[in-house]
């Protein structure tokens, strides 16, 4: 905002020098064309410097005659005479304008310095935001990735506790086929049924080892929704982590391109 101000004000002084310009044009022409005037008068009235009347009068020094035609004092205006009012009203126009033009200077040079230096001081300002917005991209980035890093070692930690819940639930469903079944290991060998006829003497094993490996499938489908939900955050960070490299190196190009197109342009007085 405050650039655009500055922007509105500058383009205002800008006008105003513009229509000063014209002034000053305006009273250049107005005094070249008194002084053709007045060139065509000495054409027309030439007098010799033996005419002058304090040369007649031969009391005059060359060095006071030297001091003399260096200044000469100003006439009074006199439409006869050689300075003629239109010569006067001339000469105070252009003085006029002239003055006005040294106050439109001062002011201009002011104006201008006031916005090098807000214009210099929005420029560090912005070279500062943007380095540490770097800064923040690179310390998070840094954290993505300790947290992408942890995210690894709990898919490897939960694979592990996967694998070894699907060999424990491989245990308790037993051998493939019943034939791979030992006498011993049989439920429906005649001493079962015999002993199991009795009241008391059930074996609950068969529906411990069933109601196991339920719970152990449970839990090998949580374990597998969580491991890809685990992956599918890890690849979520891995693209956070690629899109805050690529935000880092852009942002750095942006502050290394400010300040190869900053002005460095200084002076010994500045130097020194």
């Amino acid at each position: 905002m405050h650039l655009l101000n500055l922007k509105k004000m500058l383009e205002a002084h800008l006008r105003l020098v513009q229509q000063q310009l014209q002034v000053l044009d305006s009273a250049r022409r107005r005094l070249s064309a008194t002084v053709q005037e007045r060139s065509r008068v000495l054409d027309l009235a030439c007098h010799a410097l033996s005419s002058v009347p304090f040369v007649q009068a031969g009391r005059m020094s060359a060095g006071r005659l030297c001091r003399n035609l260096s200044s000469p004092q100003t006439p009074k205006a006199d439409p006869l005479g050689p300075f003629t009012p239109e010569a006067e009203v001339s000469l105070l126009e252009a003085a006029d304008a002239r003055q006005r033009s040294w106050n439109l200077r001062r002011e201009l040079k002011d104006m201008i310095e006031k916005t090098n230096h807000l214009q210099q001081a929005a420029h560090t300002s912005v070279n500062n935001g943007l380095t540490q917005k770097v800064g923040e991209i690179v310390t998070l980035k840094q954290h993505l990735q300790i947290t992408h890093g942890e995210n690894r070692h709990g898919i490897h930690r939960g694979q592990r506790w996967y694998d070894a819940t699907e060999r424990a639930y491989a245990y308790t469903r037993g051998p493939v086929t019943t034939t791979d079944l030992t006498t011993r290991e049989r439920i429906d060998r005649p001493v079962v049924k015999v002993f199991q006829r009795h009241p008391g003497t059930q074996l609950p094993e068969a529906q411990q080892i069933v109601k196991a490996g339920d719970g152990l499938l449970d839990s090998l489908t949580a374990t597998s929704r969580n491991i890809g939900l685990m992956k599918l955050a890890q690849i979520r960070l891995s693209d956070d982590i690629r899109d805050k490299s690529s935000s880092a190196h852009v942002d750095s190009s942006i502050i290394r391109l400010r300040r190869r197109k900053g002005n460095h342009r200084w002076c010994m007085g500045e130097a020194f």
